[in-house]
């Protein structure tokens, strides 16, 4: 370098030492022997919210946490007498940091020691780990959720995992909101320590959700997008109730902020998750986030449940089939074989004789088509997919036609088969075979267990704007312990009727009867009849 070369000036050694301090990310704090803060940089000011001015000349504890107040004189002096020039702090226990919000966070620091001219200072550099240690959490509180969703491929215990999963990790109350295979709302929620809060999240748990109610919920799962509610007021319950009732059951639970997240597995929306904060504590994006992690999680584990569930029931089903087939075809064939067999052999000479064996096989044949028909049609009511052509029907031919397929059943029991029919009852919004279907079913079925003398009436009503039929007959009645089981699939009281049959007459009649909106139930007494009813929408 030329000798009147210009000489460049160098800051003083304190001023250069400040401006490399200050281009740190982490704090990085000097103190003197007494542990009074000599330096705070831009970094250490961005973590604690304190600026550099605030904190010179103050104790360094009075950055940490209460608690740890205490102890920290004595750590720093075992230090100050020990051989090493420098470690890390907390290598025992975590450490934390204490913001001028006094909020606390997690922290990872190391401290070195230096002498001076003056005495010795000490030199901290600390790290603000929150997002680091939540991010390792949130990851640890998945894992656990995972394996606690896993543990059953029982559907109503998934949605009970489902519930308590979230607590009290991401919320001090969970509800979730589930649509069911037969289009209907269930609703589950989370179990609380605090007797106070457990008696209103139970209240909330008898509220059911349907497609038109102004519950977020409902709007998360049509968007198919989680949203954050920060502040739940007064105002905010008014407007996403549908009636003063559940206004209140949610007023009691005390919610201060919510975060609702849509349950969708393989592009399937199965309902969702709704979180509560009761205390004075705001969801934020991050937990946002996590929740919707959780709730893929949780879609999965209930779609897994429910796939499940149907598997065991289509083997169950798969076996009753195979049950009824073998069974109740086998009575209609084996009298084909046996009439077959009298024809080829030994053929009777008389004309009548052999109109019977014919009548008998094509008699045989019907039975066993009308068991195959049955077959096909509790499949479909089974998927949902029954076919229903709804118009307006008088109710006078179809009582005619189910009527007249039942009255050589009738006479062969010797059983009267009575209808009434008032001018003033309307048509029906309905598809009239299928409603024929059902009526032919019910008398049928009361045919089966009435005793020759006895009758069966067919009548129609309008009771509070639905048409109501009614079949009632004198027969044997059923049991009190019977009646919950008369509408299941392949149910058949064997031990009373005068003819066993699939067991599927019933459930069907009820597959048809819901296909069109309506219900149907029954009423009986053991030993004096029993009286089944048919309530409809009425037509236009």
């Amino acid at each position: 370098m030329p000798d009147d070369a210009p000489v460049a000036t160098i800051a003083a050694p304190e001023a250069l030492f400040a401006s490399i301090l200050d281009i740190a990310a982490d704090a990085i704090i000097v103190v003197s022997s007494s542990q009074h803060i000599l330096h705070f940089n831009q970094g250490a000011s961005r973590i604690f919210g304190y600026l550099p001015e605030e904190m010179a000349g103050r104790p360094l504890t009075d950055l940490l946490p209460e608690r740890f107040r205490g102890a920290h004189g004595g750590h720093v002096a075992k230090f100050s007498l020990g051989s090493d020039q420098s470690r890390r702090m907390g290598e025992r226990r975590e450490i934390y940091g204490l913001r001028k919000d006094g909020v606390e966070f997690p922290a990872e620091a190391s401290i070195s020691r230096l002498e001076t001219r003056t005495g010795v200072v000490y030199s901290v550099v600390l790290r603000d780990t929150t997002e680091r240690t939540m991010r390792a959490r949130n990851e640890q509180f998945l894992a656990d959720a995972s394996g606690q969703l896993g543990t059953s491929l029982d559907v109503a215990q998934t949605l009970k995992s489902l519930c308590n999963v979230p607590v009290p990790f991401l919320a001090e109350a969970c509800v979730v909101d589930v649509l069911g295979a037969d289009a209907g709302w269930q609703r589950c929620v989370s179990k609380s320590d605090n007797p106070a809060v457990q008696r209103a999240l139970e209240a909330v748990g008898r509220d059911v959700l349907t497609w038109d109610n102004p519950w977020r919920a409902i709007d998360v799962m049509r968007s198919r997008r989680g949203e954050i509610v920060p502040q739940v007021t007064d105002d905010w319950i008014e407007a996403h109730t549908d009636s003063h009732a559940v206004m209140g059951r949610l007023k009691a639970l005390g919610v201060h902020s919510a975060l609702f997240v849509p349950l969708v597995a393989r592009d399937h929306v199965l309902g969702a998750m709704t979180f509560f904060r009761l205390a004075n504590a705001t969801y934020s994006p991050t937990d946002l986030e996590l929740a919707q992690a959780l709730a893929t999680r949780a879609a999965y584990a209930l779609d897994n449940a429910r796939l499940y569930m149907m598997e065991q029931r289509a083997t169950k089903v798969r076996e009753e089939v195979l049950s009824v087939v073998s069974h109740d075809l086998g009575n209609p064939l084996a009298a084909i074989r046996l009439c077959a067999s009298a024809l080829l052999e030994s053929p009777p000479t008389e004309t009548e004789e052999q109109r019977q064996l014919v009548r008998a096989i094509a008699n045989s044949a019907d039975w066993m088509s009308r068991l195959i028909q049955d077959l096909l049609d509790v499949s479909t009511i089974e998927v949902g997919k029954l076919s229903i052509e709804r118009r307006t029907e008088l109710l006078k031919p179809i009582f005619a036609q189910a009527i007249a397929m039942v009255t050589p059943q009738a006479e062969q029991r010797g059983v009267t088969i009575l209808s009434e029919l008032s001018a003033d009852v309307p048509a029906v919004h309905g598809d009239a075979a299928r409603l024929v279907q059902v009526l032919t079913n019910l008398l049928g079925n009361s045919l089966k267990y009435t005793e020759r003398g006895g009758e069966v009436l067919l009548t129609a009503s309008l009771n509070e704007g639905q048409v109501l039929l009614t079949v009632r007959d004198t027969g044997s009645g059923i049991p009190a312990e019977e009646l919950p089981l008369i509408f299941e699939r392949y149910y058949t009281r064997r031990r009373t009727a005068s003819k066993s049959g699939s067991g599927l007459g019933l459930s069907i009649a009820r597959g048809i009867v819901e296909a069109h909106g309506g219900h149907i139930w029954v009423e009986s007494v053991f030993g004096e009849g029993s009286t089944f009813f048919v309530s409809l929408p009425a037509g236009n």
